[in-house]
């Protein structure tokens, strides 16, 4: 029952099935990566089957079984209206974490999904897109568990399906509020087997927009990476412009992001998980900027809960987890500063300036002398200087000239980023201190 003989690999004649926004999709995720070979060492792990690395995967047969619910925690909702103790959950695995399965499959009765489940790996190598044969409507994005020396633990436990589940909720809830240049992959749901809650799985659905094959989504890595016939989308980019590579980096990656990032932490309590495989962009029919973001993985999303119980934002009373809240939304891992909001501001930060704007920079920089792009001489940290004038532009226009006293001569936060978070502690402290002043006016006038 649970041989791997029946796994498909390579096949990527399937591929076809999908409709062609999701095609390019999976093109960019699979054949843009940039350095690769610093995320999947191999000589970690001689044993995992290196065919499932995104870069060599075509098709294959995901392993899905039918498993009674009474022996699932379920988060979310089911479709079809599942919810009675008997009634059969498809529980996908990831090809290469199957034996892990073997004790818990064959004590629950479980059995095969009738008929081919195909999935293709995404950046991500336990994430992947799966549908059903000749059904591709039904396409669901399923991280699955996956825990090998060469990823690190990367199972889907309880925790982290409750978390993903409810903060996607959270987010849905208050989508008409966010900025409108951010759009969301929701979760709804998520699973972990009873016993052995470390081996779940989260779906994440694709937004009705890409369905349509109104928008293509390319992942931030995919701007700079590719080799040979596949050219780095930047580069393709800048060939179909007039715009000099820094103006153009300004208003794809800089401008739009400062403002984004700031009103999120500081308007809304939200950070984002901010590298290039999270963070996505949308592109029109001719592989453009559309000028929208797009975040995949809540399990990544910090929240400034004293924030938000300040600016009057409603605490979700379905939260999973609650049980062991400290764990499930407060702490950002076993770091020793991972429960402080700055040092989550200072990981999102980070991820941003480096592995996006940093690493674009050096792309850029290389193409320049390589002949591949013109214009003038790109400096060293150039970049992400451009990014931190950003910032500091829309902190003036946040909290006006004397609130942001100490960014008038902006610095590259990149190189001095400890003492841009002491600023942004000033500023949000001053915010909570006026919500907290309106709050208890608000209260006297109706005590009044």
């Amino acid at each position: 029952m649970l041989s791997t003989a029946a796994l498909r690999p390579n096949d990527d004649e399937l591929v076809q099935q999908l409709p062609p926004a999701l095609r390019a999709w999976l093109t960019f995720e699979r054949f843009h990566l940039h350095e690769p070979q610093v995320y999947q060492r191999v000589a970690r792990d001689p044993r995992f089957d290196v065919k499932y690395f995104p870069q060599n995967c075509g098709v294959y047969r995901l392993p899905c079984f039918q498993v009674p619910r009474r022996y699932l925690h379920v988060i979310g909702a089911v479709s079809g209206g599942k919810d009675s103790v008997d009634d059969p959950i498809c529980l996908p695995i990831h090809p290469s974490a199957l034996d892990s399965f073997r004790e818990f499959l064959r004590m629950t009765g479980a059995e095969p999904v009738r008929g081919p489940i195909w999935a293709v790996a995404t950046s991500s190598t336990r994430t992947v897109l799966a549908w059903p044969d000749n059904q591709p409507e039904q396409a669901s994005f399923l991280k699955t568990s996956l825990h090998s020396p060469i990823f690190g633990d990367r199972r889907v436990t309880r925790i982290k399906a409750g978390r993903s589940v409810s903060l996607s909720a959270l987010v849905h809830a208050e989508l008409d509020e966010l900025p409108a240049n951010l759009r969301f992959l929701p979760e709804p749901l998520g699973f972990a087997p009873r016993g052995e809650p470390a081996m779940g799985a989260i779906v994440r659905a694709i937004p009705r927009e890409i369905e349509e094959e109104q928008v293509i989504l390319a992942p931030l890595f995919s701007l700079i990476g590719g080799s040979g016939e596949r050219v780095p989308l930047l580069l393709s980019m800048l060939e179909r412009t007039d715009m000099q590579p820094l103006e153009f980096v300004h208003d794809l990656l800089c401008a739009p992001f400062a403002k984004l990032w700031l009103e999120l932490a500081l308007d809304h309590g939200l950070m984002l998980e901010a590298h290039g495989q999270d963070l996505l962009m949308a592109l029109s029919d001719d592989s453009m900027p559309r000028g929208c973001f797009y975040y995949r993985d809540f399990e990544g999303l910090q929240v400034d809960w004293e924030l938000r119980r300040c600016l009057g934002k409603r605490m979700p009373v379905s939260l999973a987890g609650q049980w062991c809240w400290h764990e499930s939304y407060e702490t950002l891992g076993a770091h020793r500063y991972a429960d402080q909001l700055w040092f989550k501001w200072r990981i999102s930060l980070t991820q941003y300036l480096h592995f996006v704007l940093h690493q674009t920079e050096t792309a850029l920089r290389a193409w320049r002398e390589e002949g591949r792009i013109g214009g003038a001489s790109i400096e060293p940290d150039e970049i992400t200087l451009l990014f931190s004038r950003c910032l500091f532009d829309e902190l003036r226009r946040m909290f006006g000239p004397v609130a942001a006293a100490g960014s008038d001569v902006p610095y590259n936060i990149y190189r001095s980023l400890n003492r841009f978070l002491l600023l942004l502690t000033k500023l949000r402290r001053a915010r909570l201190q006026e919500l907290r002043r309106l709050d208890d006016y608000s209260g006297d006038l109706t005590a009044a």
